[in-house]
């Protein structure tokens, strides 16, 4: 049994552990490889990456790092713990400055896996529920908003937020769907990412109120950042004429993002079905 190892090589064992999950989350500061990742990705790989495999290191903490180590769990929480508010915070205030889509939803992932990892680390049943429901919800949303610049960007060849602009005219059922995912980023009430966020905050008020109003802070930024994007983006004049020939969403399109907007909905208003 594992209570029978010395207390520094369970603290070793808990590092070894810890730092191999928190690089694949990842977590402030060895978050530095993911922003790069998702932007030399294929539409496809980022997709996989924020809905799958960064929950592998979120997964980790919570089937192995805390049942096997708890005891030196507790003793390095609040550590963990500051690292997630600070990656939350300093995530959004990167994503703002992004010149590039892609790179500001790679920053935002940053910020959001912060609240996922902030949850299981409370180690109080709404933190926990909230880190869980969190890192679900951070694959439909996120996942949803890189598919939606892949689809852009196969007709424009461009991630550069400033080559767009005024395009919710041209194509009102692109810019209707990319709203949903940018509100359920956001953490809109009545939406998924509103339940996680809740929860986590709940969770993290309970062990130290400090973090936990920092960490409140983060979803306004998200919504700082989220809502410039989007203005940028999709509204006010068309800025590109060649933008005026784009195509709206297809069939096919439509009918891989419906199901996304379904859990969104379904995760906002009934989550019980979840929990």
């Amino acid at each position: 049994s594992i209570a029978n190892f010395s207390p520094e090589l369970q603290g070793f064992l808990f590092f070894a552990f810890a730092l191999s999950f928190a690089i694949k989350i990842p977590v402030f500061p060895v978050h530095t490889w993911l922003p790069d990742a998702h932007t030399e990705a294929p539409t496809a790989g980022s997709v996989i990456l924020a809905g799958v495999l960064l929950k592998m290191g979120t997964y980790g903490f919570i089937r192995f790092c805390i049942p096997f180590f708890p005891i030196v769990s507790l003793e390095y929480q609040g550590l963990i713990m500051t690292f997630c508010v600070i990656g939350i915070v300093y995530g959004a205030l990167v994503a703002m400055v992004q010149k590039d889509g892609k790179k500001l939803i790679a920053y935002s992932s940053v910020s959001h896996l912060g609240f996922c990892l902030l949850g299981l680390m409370t180690f109080t049943e709404e933190g926990v529920l909230g880190g869980m429901i969190q890192m679900i919800n951070h694959g439909v949303s996120t996942g949803m908003l890189f598919l939606m610049i892949g689809m852009i960007y196969e007709r424009t060849h461009t991630r550069m937020i400033a080559d767009y602009g005024g395009i919710a005219k041209i194509v009102p059922l692109f810019a209707v769907f990319f709203m949903i995912a940018m509100l359920s980023s956001v953490g809109l009430p009545g939406m998924n990412g509103f339940v996680g966020e809740f929860l986590v905050l709940l969770g993290t008020l309970k062990v130290n109120v400090i973090l936990g109003i920092v960490a409140g802070t983060g979803v306004v930024w998200a919504a700082c950042y989220l809502l410039w994007f989007t203005k940028r983006f999709l509204f006010g004049e068309i800025t590109n004429k060649e933008n005026e020939l784009l195509s709206d969403l297809n069939a096919r399109e439509i009918f891989v993002l419906v199901p996304m907007v379904v859990l969104i909905f379904w995760f906002g208003v009934y989550p019980q079905t979840f929990m």
